[in-house]
């Protein structure tokens, strides 16, 4: 059995950096899936020596999800790098996440704490660069930043993504950004800085026929997101929410002990009843895992549960989508925004020397055995990311769909 105090990771992230100077990065990425680091030795090295190679190689024979399809045998020696030998060895059909990383780099990711404003811009289809994501409770949300912001400059020059990582770089340099903010020029400072941020955020709406709803905004499955929701589902425990919808448009993953949190708060009186496996290959079932449900004092009894979702949501986010599908839980699952990532495998973390080993190691399942959706879930009402208006906003157009949906069962 599975217990929630066990900590496992699904991070999205793409490329091979997990530290940038930008904050763009965090938002629009690839996806990772990790699980607890396992030290196997923590001394320093900046080569890539036959031990390492051997190591590696052992990973991918014995733990690797697809180790049946691993080249035997197999000539390290050529290889000077680890990324190079991974690239190698990974089955190429599925895997796009196995890599590796320096731990250092990757144990400051899983915090909510990052660098730069806070904000994220983006080139829209009429070439204006609009803020798309504003982190809760970051340096850009407390300056009064609004996503659909236009940024015409910074510090004089005209804007770009270019000029944006540039400033962002100048670590504690105001920065002066002018915003166009519908029809009318504002001028706001930030400095770029180490912040903390929330991940979520909650309230009740209704939809036009006045059916009451609850939204959660929900960015990131970290390991503090499972404080954050609780005084949030109180809320919705307390008005009878029995129809929510849960904003993960960019909600790249996080930790699978937080999905399993969420989840309890969506279910209840299904204690014992599956929520999700973790399958790892034939030779290693022993550390196969069964999420299961626990009811909470605020858990919900809902009927329907609406997902806003993009290419950007994935792992984690894909987890509690699929876990929510099941047959046996009878709730009426909508999807609205645009296919997911597609990403139902996990990875745990493999350290050697001042590397650590992502590769691909279990599968994740919903209690129907529903696993292969490596193309992706696919939406039930195409809606597009309307990056003009706040998120929660009941006009911003996936919302707008979602509570359009509820009303008449329909897009």
């Amino acid at each position: 059995m599975y217990y929630k105090s066990k900590k496992l990771l699904l991070v999205l992230i793409l490329g091979i950096s997990l530290i940038s100077c930008g904050s763009q990065d965090r938002v629009h990425s690839g996806d990772i899936v990790v699980n607890e680091a396992v030290v196997i030795n923590d001394s320093f090295s900046n080569t890539f020596e036959q031990d390492e190679k051997d190591f590696l190689y052992n990973l991918f024979i014995t733990e690797y999800y697809w180790s049946e399809y691993t080249p035997r045998p197999f000539n390290s020696v050529l290889y000077t790098d680890p990324q190079t030998m991974i690239n190698a060895l990974t089955y190429k059909p599925l895997d796009r996440w196995s890599y590796v990383s320096v731990g250092a780099n990757s144990y400051g990711l899983y915090e909510q704490t990052t660098y730069g404003y806070g904000l994220y811009p983006r080139f829209d289809i009429n070439g204006n660069f609009r803020i798309s994501l504003i982190d809760i409770n970051s340096p850009a949300d407390a300056a009064g930043f609004q996503r659909g912001d236009i940024i015409v400059t910074i510090n004089g020059e005209v804007a770009s993504q270019e000029v944006f990582e540039d400033a962002v770089g100048q670590k504690g340099k105001v920065t002066t950004f002018r915003i166009n903010r519908n029809g009318i020029d504002i001028y706001l400072s930030l400095t770029p800085q180490y912040f903390n941020y929330n991940v979520a955020q909650g309230n009740i709406i209704e939809t036009n026929l006045g059916k009451s709803v609850g939204y959660l905004r929900f960015d990131s499955f970290s390991d503090d997101a499972t404080l954050e929701i609780e005084s949030i589902f109180d809320k919705f425990y307390q008005n009878s929410i029995d129809t929510l919808v849960i904003d993960m448009r960019y909600n790249g993953g996080g930790y699978l002990n937080t999905a399993s949190i969420l989840l309890d708060k969506l279910v209840r009186d299904k204690d014992g009843s599956v929520q999700f496996r973790s399958l790892w290959n034939s030779d290693n079932s022993d550390k196969n895992t069964v999420n299961t449900f626990e009811t909470d004092n605020n858990s919900l009894d809902l009927k329907e549960i609406l997902f806003l979702v993009t290419n950007d949501s994935a792992s984690a986010s894909e987890t509690v989508i699929n876990a929510m599908s099941a047959s046996s839980l009878e709730v009426s699952v909508a999807l609205i925004g645009a296919t997911t990532r597609g990403k139902p495998v996990g990875m745990i973390g493999r350290i050697y020397n001042d590397n650590i080993y992502y590769l691909i190691n279990f599968k994740v399942e919903n209690a129907d055995g529903v696993s292969d959706y490596f193309n992706g879930l696919t939406v039930t009402c195409p809606a597009i990311d309307d990056i003009s208006r706040e998120m929660g906003d009941v006009n911003e157009t996936m919302l707008k769909q979602a509570l359009h949906y509820v009303d008449t069962g329909g897009c």
